[in-house]
Parts: C-alpha cells; sequence; structure tokens
C-alpha cells in the first residue's frame, strides 16, 4: 500500500492547485516523514545529537567577537549587545539559509525514491522548510540565554517574530523553487550554492551594522534580505542606540510597516517559485542519478 502523497510508479500525483498545496494533510505526513528519517540518519553515532546544528554559528560568533574591535564591528562597551545581535542575526539567517539549501539535500538523500515513484515535488519544499524551524528551535535557546545572562529584553515588536519566521522560511523556499530543479540537473550549481550563501550573508547586515554611504551602502539597499533578517532582528530585540548610525530597514518603522514589507517581497517572490517549481522539477527528476 502506498504511503500518503507517494503513488506507484504509473500513477500521476494528485491534481491540486498550486494555492491550496499547504492544505494538504498527506503533504505534511509526507514531509514530517522525510524530515524525521533524515534527522535519524544524520545524527545517528553522534554524542552531541542536535547540538552540532549549533556549532558553526557559535564558531561565527566566536570569531566575529574576537575580531570585530579591531574590525571596526562593534565597540568594546557595545560588547554584550552586540553578541545577542549577533547570535539573533545568525540564527534568522540561518533560517532562510536552511530553507533554502534544505531541499537540495533531502533530494540527494531521496534520489532513489525520486526515480523509483511519483513523487509529489511540494513534499521537498515543505520538508525543507519544516527541517529549517526545527533548526531555529535548537538554536533559538542560545538566544534566549543569552538574553537572560546579559539582562536584555526583548522589544516591543517581540510579537512579530511568529509570522516573521514563517516569511523567512518561506523567502527560502522561493529561492529553492529556482534552484532546486537546475540544482538536479546540474552538480556545479549544487556545489556553488554554499558559497552563494556566504556572498548573500556578506551583504547583508548580520555582522555589521547597515552603512549610510560607500558602495556596500548600495549594495545593501539593494539586498532584499537586508529587510528580512536585519528587520525582524531590530523588531524582536528592540531599535538601536541612537548613537549608532543606521538604514531604516521597515516600511513604516513598525512592526506592521515590516510584516507588509515582507510580505510584498516574499509573496510575490514564492507565487513565481511555485509556478517554475512543479513542472520543471519533473524534468529535474529524470535525470537523476545519470
Amino acid at each position: 500500500m502506498s504511503a500518503p502523497g507517494l503513488q506507484g510508479p504509473g500513477d500521476r500525483p494528485p491534481a491540486v492547485p498550486w494555492p491550496a498545496w499547504w492544505r494538504l494533510p498527506h503533504l505534511l505526513r509526507v514531509a514530517a516523514a522525510l524530515v524525521a528519517r533524515d534527522w535519524r540518519v544524520r545524527f545517528r553515532r553522534t554524542l552531541l545529537g542536535m547540538a552540532w546544528l549549533c556549532v558553526p554559528m557559535l564558531g561565527l560568533v566566536a570569531l566575529a567577537v574576537s575580531l570585530g574591535p579591531a574590525a571596526g564591528l562593534y565597540e568594546p562597551a557595545q560588547a554584550s549587545r552586540y553578541l545577542v545581535r549577533l547570535l539573533a542575526g545568525l540564527a534568522l539567517w540561518q533560517l532562510f539559509a536552511d530553507a533554502w539549501l534544505e531541499p537540495m539535500r533531502l533530494s540527494r538523500r531521496a534520489g532513489p525514491l525520486l526515480r523509483a515513484i511519483c513523487f509529489d515535488p511540494r513534499a521537498l519544499l515543505l520538508a525543507g522548510a519544516l527541517s529549517a524551524l526545527a533548526a531555529f528551535a535548537v538554536r533559538l535557546p542560545l538566544v534566549l540565554a543569552a538574553l537572560v545572562w546579559f539582562g536584555m529584553a526583548p522589544g516591543p515588536g517581540a510579537w512579530v517574530l511568529l509570522p516573521g519566521l514563517l516569511l523567512v522560511a518561506a523567502a527560502g523556499a522561493a529561492l529553492a523553487c529556482f534552484t532546486l530543479p537546475a540544482g538536479l540537473v546540474l552538480y556545479d550549481l549544487r556545489y556553488g550554492l554554499p558559497l552563494a550563501q556566504w556572498v548573500l550573508l556578506a551583504a547583508t547586515p548580520v555582522f555589521y551594522e547597515p552603512p549610510t554611504h560607500g558602495l556596500l551602502a548600495r549594495v545593501v539597499g539593494l539586498n532584499p534580505l537586508g529587510v528580512l533578517v536585519p528587520g525582524l532582528r531590530d523588531l524582536v530585540l528592540g531599535p538601536l542606540p541612537a548613537a549608532t548610525p543606521q538604514v531604516v530597514l521597515t516600511a513604516a518603522g513598525t512592526p506592521l510597516g515590516w510584516l507588509a514589507a515582507a510580505a510584498v517581497i516574499v509573496l510575490p517572490l514564492l507565487g513565481l517559485g511555485l509556478a517554475y517549481y512543479g513542472p520543471r522539477l519533473g524534468l529535474a527528476v529524470a535525470y537523476v542519478g545519470h
């Protein structure tokens, strides 16, 4: 008997319109099963288990905090605030990156499954988003512990965190719609995506405050992720000190303004991605393993 959402080799996937994909219970079950299987394989025979998800982020934080004063990233008197903001920014950035890259990694693990059965492609996107959100939940205690340790309280816009997380994950899934079909066929794209992620991170004011002039300021101004990741971080943790120059990243300087700006960026991109994704992934799957 076929699993929910999966059919035999000669069957077609259920014809469900794209706007209703998120309401399909069988897609949620299939995506959750893919994530659970992947995490079991990923962390078995490890002593730290899921704590390994925090190690790369902690390494970046240690490097930035140790070299930050010499590089002009922060003043020594603001070390505690910089640490908390950096932890929060990297956790949000990794949520976006995981939602973007996890479908590619899951598709590599499910390669034989993709060739053997008619696999609903929407499950890969949803599984990537679920895996990204689960990994964020593992990293979140580090940010909360830093807030408690340094006696910092969330800002008045902290209520926007939950819808903000969904928008950040949706932005990563939107990029995955464009890169996953080509990445299954062309390995150069698959190997180059981590490098592209680091380039985007360098162009997003996570390690540094938004500049007000110069080439970097123009790059940050053209980068929509500068609205999503640092904007959500600033709303949750409160505004920057008045003495720190900053670029206004929200549409109206309010949580509702940020939500409107983020939705205008993410939702059209996601709609275009979903329209592009479905038929092209079917063609790409034919090349898996060849």
